[in-house]
This record gives structure tokens, C-alpha cells and sequence, in this order.
């Protein structure tokens, strides 16, 4: 493990981080060009990250592990930089909120809005991460034919059906969980957001590698996927269930054999 987080050099992106970060505290004009240049600087950094991993050691499951390093460092130090989430970005939620002519803060439920604010460290981290997650997956699709010209079924989808993100991350996740129940809302709540799109991730692996172990009709996905459309409740029980899932099989193995099942 210290050689993923010396892999990705994390210290030397303080600087720039810390920078980027005050560019958004200012107002208006200033406020707009730092956050897009710290959302896309880190989509950028996270594609050179993760793509440079996977084609050095051929493993997705070091460059989505490095991925989800990353997301938590960057959810740290935006925790560091801005203590309390929750003055800084209800705010600008509101704001979003009036601008975009959704219906007014005053009628959505008691404190609904200053949870998310206190959790929007995560939920940005957890959003750039599962951007770079299909970024990564897109480019394991488009380079199937490179990865494995022999085989219809290529080597490197078979490491996505076995995407693990391992027991230190799950390790990682319990003590966010901690930080949580002890009143750590911003630090522990962003951590276990960006964990849980990792292991949420490694969950629709697990459906898709039983779905190929089985051998299931072509149409099952419609099954997975058709909740994500029907609005956001469904999709997040959705998501929080393939992330129990993923989680669980870090310690108990849930993609096994038919011949290994008493």
C-alpha cells in the first residue's frame, strides 16, 4: 500500500490543490473559473493517473484502487482546506437551487439541505470518481481488440468481472465509518461516499460475472440498469445494495465456482 500512495505523489499535489481550492472561495467570476479548473484538473490528473497504471501493470484493479486513493486524498484535503462544508456550500446550494428555479429551500424537509452541504467534500469526490471509473471502463472496451486480438471475450474484460478493491480499502471504509457515528459528519460521510462508488463498482462486476457464470438471457441487464431511470430513490438503493455487495465480497468471495459451492 506504500507503494500506491508513493505511486501516485500525492504531496506534490498540495500546492495546486490548495491553490485551486482559494480560487473558489472567491466571488463570481473568480469563484466559477476555479471550480471548473479544479474539476477538470482533477478529471485529467485521475485519466493520467489511472490510465498510465493500467497500461504499466496491466492490473484494473491497481488503477481503480489508485482511483479511489486518489478521490480520498483530494476529499481530505478539501476537508483540510475548508473545515466546515456545511457554511461553505449551503450557500451555494441555495443559490443553485433559486437559480435553477426548483422549488424554494424553505419547502424541502429540516436540515436536508445542510446534510448535504456538510457531505458535498464527498459527493464531489464520489462524482469524480465514477466519471474516471467509466472513463477507465471505456477505455478497456475501445482497446479490447489491442488487449487480447485472439479472444472475443479478452483478458482484460475478465480482470473488470474480477475487479477487487480489496480488505485495506474495506478496512479504510470501517474507520470512515467510525469517524461517522462519532459526529465526523464532512470527513467520515465524503469518505464512505467515495468508497462506497468503489465498491458499488466492484458490485456491478460481481452481477455481470454471475450473469456470465450463468449464463442469463441477453436481455438481464435491462433488470440492473432500468432502476437508474426510474428516479432517485430506486437508484440509490440500487447503488447502496451493489455496494453492500462489494464490500461483502472483499472478505467473503462471492464470485466463486459452481464446483466450490457446498
Amino acid at each position: 500500500m506504500n507503494d500506491l500512495f508513493a505511486l501516485l505523489g500525492i504531496q506534490s499535489w498540495k500546492p495546486l490543490l490548495t491553490a485551486l481550492v482559494l480560487l473558489t472561495s472567491g466571488d463570481s467570476a473568480a469563484a466559477a473559473l476555479g471550480t471548473a479548473a479544479l474539476s477538470a484538473g482533477a478529471l485529467w490528473c485521475g485519466a493520467l493517473l489511472g490510465g498510465t497504471l493500467l497500461g504499466r501493470f496491466r492490473s484494473v484493479d491497481l488503477a481503480v484502487q489508485a482511483l479511489a486513493v486518489a478521490a480520498l486524498a483530494g476529499t481530505l484535503a478539501a476537508a483540510l482546506i475548508i473545515p466546515d462544508a456545511r457554511a461553505y456550500w449551503q450557500p451555494v446550494l441555495e443559490a443553485l437551487i433559486k437559480s435553477a428555479g426548483l422549488p424554494q429551500v424553505d419547502g424541502l424537509p429540516p436540515g436536508w439541505l445542510g446534510t448535504v452541504a456538510s457531505l458535498m467534500h464527498g459527493v464531489i469526490g464520489a462524482s469524480l470518481f465514477s466519471t474516471l471509473i467509466l472513463a477507465l471502463m471505456l477505455g478497456l472496451w475501445l482497446d479490447r481488440a489491442t488487449a487480447d486480438p485472439e479472444g472475443a471475450d479478452g483478458a482484460w474484460r475478465r480482470q473488470f468481472l474480477e475487479l477487487r478493491l480489496g480488505l485495506v480499502l474495506s478496512l479504510v471504509a470501517g474507520i470512515a465509518a467510525l469517524a461517522l457515528l462519532a459526529g465526523f459528519v464532512t470527513v467520515g460521510g465524503s469518505a464512505l461516499l467515495v468508497l462506497g462508488t468503489g465498491f458499488a463498482a466492484q458490485g456491478l462486476a460481481i452481477v455481470h460475472w454471475t450473469a456470465d457464470h450463468r449464463a442469463w438471457p441477453r436481455i438481464w441487464p435491462l433488470a440492473l440498469y432500468g432502476p437508474l431511470l426510474l428516479g432517485a430513490p430506486p437508484a440509490g438503493l440500487l447503488v447502496l445494495a451493489l455496494a453492500i455487495a462489494g464490500l461483502v465480497d472483499n472478505g467473503l468471495s462471492l464470485r466463486r465456482r459452481r464446483s466450490n459451492v457446498v
